[in-house]
């Protein structure tokens, strides 16, 4: 790639160079190609929260219908946990600073594919879990209490908060959520809490209540509901944990 400076530079270099420096600094190439590295790496965090989330909800429904349990989630539930998890954590995601060790890596082959690393089996297997981990909880609540609409808010709960969690573990293909730097994006915890505070405010305002139909949740309810949805990061945290030691 031919590099030109705009100030002192001759006509001829200019027209023959790939990239103009404006500023006759060749250092501003280094954070070029930094900038350039974390666009590209918060993409594929983008892909991978939103499709691992969307695995994960698809696979709740289906695999409640296949086992015969009754409908798992409503239609309006389901709409609050597409509006809650995929509009502004998503976004703020898109949003995240260069990691440290981005200019330590070689760089990607041309045709490298876009799911390399194997992020498309970490997509897969973290949806596959948030699926498992919200059906624990509905049948859990079910069988414990009886009641099919603190079954579905303990659920929802569940599957939301999971992907709340997760969106902290996308924030780095090499961290754990133990590991990763939380202060380095305020939008991600803004956008997080907005979400929490929607998903509260929908179980506790009577108003609300009438288009999304959750009840109030007992202590141990909302403990079945917390406890599934950290089940998954707390052993995945552990793990990678002990894979460094």
């Amino acid at each position: 790639m031919g590099v030109a400076i705009g100030k002192s530079g001759t006509d001829v270099a200019r027209q023959a160079a790939d990239v103009i420096l404006t500023d006759d600094n060749f250092a501003t190439l280094v954070d070029a190609v930094e900038q350039g590295r974390c666009v590209y790496a918060n993409i594929r965090k983008f892909v991978r929260y939103l499709l691992s989330c969307n695995i994960g909800e698809v696979l709740t429904m289906f695999l409640g219908i296949l086992m015969g349990m009754p409908v798992v989630l409503l239609p309006t539930q389901l709409l609050l946990v597409n509006l809650v998890t995929d509009g502004l954590p998503a976004i703020a995601l898109g949003l995240e600073p260069p990691e440290p060790e981005a200019m330590e890596q070689p760089p990607r082959k041309p045709d490298e594919s876009f799911f390399s690393d194997g992020l498309m089996g970490r997509i897969f297997f973290r949806g596959i879990l948030i699926g498992i981990c919200t059906l624990g909880t509905f049948s859990t609540v079910l069988r414990m209490e009886g009641s099919l609409a603190a079954a579905r808010t303990a659920t929802l709960c569940t599957l939301i908060l999971s992907q709340l969690i997760h969106v902290f573990e996308c924030k780095s293909e090499k961290r754990t959520l133990f590991s990763v730097p939380y202060g380095n994006n305020l939008w991600l915890i803004s956008a997080a809490l907005i979400s929490l505070g929607i998903l509260v405010t929908c179980i506790y305002i009577p108003i609300l209540q009438t288009i999304f139909t959750p009840v109030f949740l007992s202590k141990m309810q909302l403990c079945i509901a917390v406890g599934f949805s950290l089940i998954v990061p707390i052993f995945s945290g552990i793990f990678g944990w002990l894979q460094r030691k």
